[in-house]
């Protein structure tokens, strides 16, 4: 017979534990999330339970993972623009287009840039 007591886990919370996400800061439970800690570690990390946390990720991780896909991208040498692509179904994918930074590219990004705002 094999051990598993590492995957038991203890249903009450721990002492000092919050038991309400109001405090918690979405933009530091997100990168943390989106950097892949796990629920557990990232309850740790903010003091509340892991159920807390659970509930908090959950309602949230779809949407951090379309804003991570949303967007322009620069790096020095690339330009990285996410698009949507449409598909025979109806739906439609986002997909990187990757343009070569070149000073025209800059230009036209930003004259879209400022005829948005």
């Amino acid at each position: 017979m094999t051990k598993i007591a590492h995957m038991v886990t203890d249903i009450r919370p721990r002492a000092n534990l919050s038991t309400s996400p109001a405090l918690l800061k979405e933009p530091a439970v997100r990168a943390g999330f989106l950097a892949g800690m796990s629920i557990p570690r990232l309850a740790d990390a903010f003091g509340v339970t892991r159920y807390v946390m659970k509930d908090y990720v959950a309602a949230r991780r779809e949407q951090w993972r379309a804003a991570d896909k949303r967007g322009i991208r620069e790096d020095a040498r690339r330009t990285v623009v996410f698009t949507r692509a449409s598909r025979e179904s109806g739906g439609y994918d986002i997909r990187p287009i990757s343009l070569p930074r070149i000073t025209m590219h800059v230009r036209a990004l930003d004259e879209r840039a400022g005829r948005a705002a």
